[in-house]
């Protein structure tokens, strides 16, 4: 979706959620270099597991100033935001000339507004990534992406799973994942009774 390359600098936000777990662990097994970013020290932990070489606590430092720096000055090639909210446009800023910015979804509640002219003058692609169409709109991408996803599967990836929940605890699992106190992927295990 980023067309991200070996050796480029990966932004994620919300790097610790489900979809930022995966992103961090996918980049890295593409040789990117990632810059992790989420709101807690634990959170980026998790990052770091997964490969992250480096990390922004983007609660409490700058989040543009930081990804800046731990790239060498230059900024990021590419962006992920699963997140949204106020975020988004400090990722943005941090981006090279030329570099790509991704949405996925807005886990903040807020859509962000970015300011276009942060576009032009950065020569930046922006580009959002809805996966439930993608079969349909762009199917030998998903071809693609299943034969990269098998080979990364084949070589140890597993998902990331903070917590598995009986089918009768959905509530529950689904209040944690709204409040943001779970990292990776929260699992509803069918298998018992309501």
């Amino acid at each position: 979706v980023g067309q991200g390359a070996a050796g480029e600098w990966a932004a994620v936000l919300g790097a610790a959620g489900g979809v930022g777990s995966a992103t961090v662990d996918v980049a890295t097994r593409l040789g990117m270099r990632v810059v992790a970013a989420a709101s807690s020290q634990e959170r980026l932990a998790v990052a770091r597991k997964l490969g992250a070489q480096a990390t922004v606590d983007y609660v409490h430092e700058d989040l543009k100033a930081r990804i800046r720096e731990l790239t060498g000055g230059d900024g990021a090639h590419l962006v992920i935001d699963p997140v949204g909210g106020d975020h988004s446009e400090a990722a943005l800023r941090a981006l090279r000339r030329g570099g790509r910015f991704v949405t996925v979804g807005y886990a903040d509640g807020r859509i962000p507004r970015i300011p276009l002219n942060l576009v032009l003058l950065k020569d930046a692609v922006v580009r959002g990534f809805e996966i439930r169409m993608l079969r349909q709109y762009a199917p030998d991408a998903v071809k693609a992406g299943d034969r990269a996803l098998a080979r990364m599967v084949s070589d140890g990836m597993r998902p990331l799973v903070s917590r598995v929940h009986p089918l009768a605890d959905v509530a529950s699992a689904l209040t944690d994942v709204a409040e943001r106190r779970t990292t990776g992927k929260v699992v509803i295990d069918m298998t018992g009774g309501v």
